[in-house]
């Protein structure tokens, strides 16, 4: 008899919606978290809060894990619900729960957590840019190249205090670190080069075309989106995997 892999719950804390002329096969921005999601070592069941539409969890016991997204916001805006995620991400650390973040959900737990973001003075940063790994980690050795696909133009230019880099690039200081049970990412491993290039439909409006154009021309023929995601999916089923997790 075949036994069942162990479920956990993940707490998606939603930062934005998918835009209505998005035309990808997402319906929502929770369903690219779902497939994120999907694979070993655990059955994840998410839950996800549109925490930017004032849909909040009880607090840091209502899931085992929890993963805060990315965002057209910026923590810099100062808005009500940006500065009531912080809090909610402070319970989550101070708690030991484990806990990611991606792009926005990367520089607000910073933010959070005492570190500092800023507007890039490189401007936009789009489709994969020069990153390397400062450890081993999501079975890449040290000072490895990592291709991601990112959308920002705010980055962490100060960690909060304790977090070990990970990945890190010239253009930007602090692209992936962990502390405890935290992990943070700059770049998007939900995406994949299909939603990217219908993203970049409507970043064009903001980034111009010279920008966008220039970020489709260098997209790599591969990329480790899936390695990143089988380290994320590690992480919340228990930070302490990854000590024995390449």
């Amino acid at each position: 008899m075949m036994q069942s892999r162990p479920s956990l719950t993940v707490g998606v804390l939603l930062c934005d919606d998918l835009h209505e002329e998005l035309l990808t096969r997402w319906p929502s921005y929770l369903s690219l978290f779902d497939e994120l999601l999907a694979g070993d070592p655990v059955a994840f069941e998410t839950r996800g809060y549109r925490v930017h539409d004032k849909e909040w969890p009880d607090g840091p016991d209502a899931a085992d894990a929890w993963l805060v997204t990315g965002s057209r916001a910026s923590v810099h805006e100062r808005l009500d619900w940006i500065v009531e995620l912080e809090g909610l991400v402070r319970d989550i650390d101070t708690q030991g729960v484990p806990l990611v973040g991606v792009c926005f959900g990367h520089q607000l737990i910073h933010s959070a957590l005492g570190g500092r973001t800023a507007p890039s003075p490189h401007g936009w940063h789009l489709g994969v840019y020069p990153v390397h790994t400062e450890t081993a980690w999501a079975g890449l050795d040290a000072g490895q190249p990592l291709s991601l696909l990112a959308v920002h133009q705010d980055q962490v230019v100060d960690s909060a205090p304790g977090f070990e880099r990970l990945a890190t690039s010239p253009q930007c200081p602090w692209y992936a670190a962990k502390r405890g049970t935290t992990l943070t990412i700059q770049g998007h491993p939900e995406f994949d080069e299909a939603f990217f290039h219908a993203l970049m439909d409507r970043v064009r409006l903001k980034a111009g075309d010279e920008a966008v154009e220039a970020a489709i021309a260098r997209l790599p023929s591969s990329n480790h989106h899936e390695p990143v995601r089988r380290w994320i999916r590690g992480w919340l089923a228990g930070a302490e995997s990854q000590a024995t997790a390449g």
